[in-house]
């Protein structure tokens, strides 16, 4: 079982590349294994299911997305959560989210065509976030659902997907999605947030 201190120690002595091969790439899905406790002679189907649903929705190949942040490994690696565990809801705070990235150019180069439609004023707000996202190769859901013509066309994908992840394979936590560009940008972003990370235990 993975905890803190073996990410720690990671953290501070594999390469930045190595660190995201073997946590992100490689690393077993925390949330399936541990969290549902889903046996591990049936973790594999579990996960193709997982696969297959969001996918077909997106219409993307079965391989164009993967599962990040705490979810994945049982604790955040963002900079700003230094290790903070997977957690649900309490009183002091909402819970961790499932974070899952969709790797598709086509996808990415869509969404950013219809945001470069939307030129109503109230969404000159979102510029700079916006600008800087797309810049690094990665569009955020959050993004979407701010913007009113886009809104009901992503929510008509996403809901039918969330429904079946929490009827089907019992994903009772929130569902975020990022579009990245490429596989590359993926990796390019989460090194960045290694790299952050990594400086911050070694002080």
């Amino acid at each position: 079982m993975i905890d803190a201190e073996m990410i720690k120690a990671d953290l501070i002595s594999l390469d930045t590349r190595d660190f995201y091969i073997k946590y992100i790439v490689k690393s077993k899905y925390w949330y399936f294994s541990d969290y549902l406790e889903i046996p591990s002679d049936e973790v594999i189907d579990v996960l193709d299911r997982f696969k297959e649903i969001v996918s077909e929705h997106f219409n993307i190949s079965f391989h164009s997305l993967q599962l990040v942040g705490s979810a994945k490994t049982g604790f955040s690696l963002s900079p700003n959560k230094l290790l903070t565990p997977f957690h649900d809801e309490s009183d002091t705070q909402k819970s961790s989210d499932i974070d899952i990235a969709i790797i598709s150019e086509r996808l990415y180069q869509y969404y950013w065509d219809k945001m470069r439609q939307t030129e109503k004023i109230q969404y000159k707000r979102f510029y700079q976030q916006l600008t800087a996202s797309i810049f690094r190769g990665y569009i955020n859901d959050k993004v979407l659902m701010e913007i009113p013509p886009i809104r009901a066309e992503w929510l008509a994908v996403v809901a039918p997907i969330n429904k079946l992840l929490q009827d089907e394979l019992m994903i009772v936590h929130p569902i975020t999605y990022r579009i990245y560009r490429s596989w590359e940008d993926l990796e390019e972003y989460q090194i960045i947030g290694i790299e952050k990370t990594k400086k911050c235990l070694e002080g």
